[in-house]
């Protein structure tokens, strides 16, 4: 049985489709313990200590879920994020602010980690981080890692 590439392509669209494409395009990070800092210096060109100032959480629904008149608690978050330069510890940043878009929600693995409580989300206003990167393109960062500074 010889099925036509054409067909091919439009059923494995359709699969795709109908189970969904939760976190694609999502901004995924790499959660380093305080006390690990030094993972944090040898492994990113630049390193910034911030803080959150404007934070947009938003479900992550894959298409599937999406298509559901009423909708389930989404399962998964992600968020837009703002965070205001407080210092450049490493390499070179010269803007005040730094945007990071579809930002994932931390895994149970991750959350441990950073030390966060289930309850609590690392998606919140105010919180002091240290974050490291490779590179920037104005909404993502290569190669994420997040830190939460201890004041």
């Amino acid at each position: 049985m010889n099925i036509p590439l054409r067909t091919t392509i439009v059923l494995a669209s359709l699969v795709v489709l109908m189970t969904g494409c939760r976190g694609m395009g999502t901004q995924r990070f790499t959660a380093i313990p305080p006390s690990q800092s030094h993972t944090l210096t040898k492994s990113s060109l630049t390193i910034l200590d911030v803080r959150s100032t404007n934070v947009l959480i938003m479900a992550d629904y894959n298409l599937w879920e999406n298509l559901h008149m009423l909708a389930p608690m989404p399962k998964r978050w992600k968020a837009n994020m703002t965070l205001h330069v407080e210092q450049v510890v490493q390499g070179e940043f010269t803007d005040p602010n730094i945007q990071l878009q579809w930002l994932r929600d931390p895994t149970r693995k991750q959350r441990e980690i950073l030390g966060i409580e289930q309850e609590k989300s690392l998606f919140r206003r105010g919180i002091p981080l240290r974050i490291g990167f490779s590179s920037y393109n104005g909404k993502k960062a290569k190669n994420l890692k997040l830190m939460i500074r201890q004041d």
